[in-house]
């Protein structure tokens, strides 16, 4: 493990901030190209990149806390320390996409139509943000006698399923499928929603091999909120489908 990237004198330059800069430029820049292509001002990505950052990471940190109150009330100056990790990923998507609407809303753009700019830049971000979190030594995977196995815990050198690993290639893959449908002619926001569906579906995958404490049997937290999100995700599209389809037929008589 490596937590600490490089430093630049005193300061050190911590993996898991390098990784979400990284993942924040290269997914802004890659969204103002999107926005210009559909006579977007790509300025106003710029602005929703740095609401959805903060957002995301105030949500993420917001409900990790939520689902241990017991021990943040014991000992509130923990509240503050992220460097191990203590984010909910599913917290901070919700709590950033109602930010993302309400900037939309202000903004006198369609929500859903820059759902599905930001839809696949998602998917990335969050590929390169997993790399980070294999070399905090966090969101390691249960113990494993698989060639591939790593020592992902820091001053543990038990073998684990990388499941960093097996998050990001996920995702990156999700993003692929993504990018070559944003020309899609199906509804306003059907990428998001096909994000959604797919991100959650990995998710549930991922914790199989994932070292999480089990909520339900062997069911974890994140795959009881993947559940729902599958349900949800892939349900709306079905129907959003049909409406669509509906609506197009009489002018296509």
């Amino acid at each position: 493990m490596r937590p600490i990237l490089f430093q630049i004198g005193r300061m050190p330059i911590l993996s898991y901030g390098f990784s979400l800069a990284i993942a924040f430029i290269v997914c802004t820049l890659l969204g103002m190209k999107e926005a210009t292509r559909k006579d977007i001002d790509p300025g106003k990505i710029v602005d929703l990149a740095l609401y959805l950052c903060v957002s995301g990471i105030i949500g993420a940190r917001l409900f990790f806390i939520l689902l241990d109150i017991p021990t943040y009330f014991n000992n509130p100056v923990q509240i503050f320390n992220i460097r191990d990790g203590g984010l909910t990923y599913h917290g901070g998507f919700i709590v950033a996409l109602l930010v993302g609407i309400a900037f939309a809303h202000r903004s006198k753009i369609n929500a859903w139509v820059m759902a599905d700019i930001i839809a696949p830049l998602i998917a990335l971000g969050y590929s390169i943000v997993r790399v980070g979190c294999l070399l905090n030594g966090c969101c390691y995977g249960l113990p494993a006698n698989i060639p591939w196995a790593l020592p992902c815990r820091a001053g543990d050198l038990t073998l684990r399923h990388p499941t960093q690993i097996y998050a990001s290639v996920l995702s990156l893959v999700i993003f692929i499928v993504l990018y070559a449908k944003r020309d899609h002619k199906k509804f306003p926001g059907y990428l998001m929603f096909l994000y959604v569906g797919l991100y959650s579906v990995s998710r549930f995958i991922v914790e199989i091999f994932r070292d999480s404490p089990r909520l339900i049997g062997p069911f974890s937290v994140a795959q009881l909120a993947s559940a729902l999100f599958i349900f949800g995700a892939f349900t709306s599209i079905y129907i959003l489908s049909a409406n669509s389809a509906g609506e197009q037929s009489p002018a296509q008589q």
